[in-house]
């Protein structure tokens, strides 16, 4: 899936001070996994492996209002002697957050549709692009509250793209409850396809705020 230009839309500059909620999926991913996939590319450096992530985040606010996305953290990187992790895939729905996230951050992100549904306690979301689903999960959260800070867990966060390279030093804090996964779909051409293996942790996230500072380039 191509990304969409960004070059005619107006750049909300950092920091952004943004608070939503959504679901992380906690993995361990091996070098293996990301060669198999191909959704890691040299320009990101070395993959040093360590904790990754699926993220699927309903943002109420933020420098650019209101929008969705899905993305994915493979683990840590080493790039010009930084060590950090870094975001490799990254849908949004709308086209501010995707011109200013690419432009501020070095996040590479593309533009998808979401639908979130709730049904009870259990919550669906869908990420397509036209009629073709890239991602779908349905979970139900728990019911025991921790709070979480520093959110969402993987900073600081480092971005090569168009030949910068971004380091930003992502703060902030939540509420979250552990979940379960009722139902998970994944196009391997649009997305890492992770449904066949059981991630680590799953984290229902929920009242939380972060700030995007002014990265520093390197």
């Amino acid at each position: 899936m191509t990304a969409a230009p960004h070059s005619e839309t107006q750049i909300a500059p950092p920091p952004w001070k943004l608070h939503g909620d959504g679901l992380v999926l906690l993995y361990r991913f091996s070098s293996r996994f990301l060669q198999t996939q191909g959704f890691a590319t040299p320009e990101m450096g070395r993959f040093l492996g360590g904790l990754g992530a699926i993220m699927l985040v309903d943002y109420q606010d933020s420098g650019v209002g209101p929008y969705r996305e899905l993305l994915f953290i493979p683990g840590r990187f080493e790039l010009a002697g930084k060590k950090a992790h870094s975001i490799s895939k990254i849908y949004v729905s709308t086209q501010a957050s995707l011109a200013s996230g690419r432009a501020n951050w070095g996040i590479p992100k593309e533009r998808a549709d979401f639908q979130r549904t709730f049904e009870g306690d259990t919550q669906h979301w869908r990420v397509s692009s036209g009629e073709r689903d890239i991602f779908r999960v349905s979970y139900t959260p728990g019911r025991v509250a921790f709070r979480v800070w520093t959110w969402p867990f993987f900073a600081p966060l480092l971005q090569h793209l168009d030949s910068q390279t971004f380091v930003t030093r992502i703060t902030g804090h939540g509420v979250c409850k552990l979940a379960r996964i009722d139902d998970l779909h994944v196009d391997p051409e649009y997305f890492p396809d992770v449904a066949g293996i059981q991630p680590i942790g799953v984290v229902r996230a929920s009242r939380f705020r972060i700030t995007f500072p002014v990265p520093r380039l390197v």
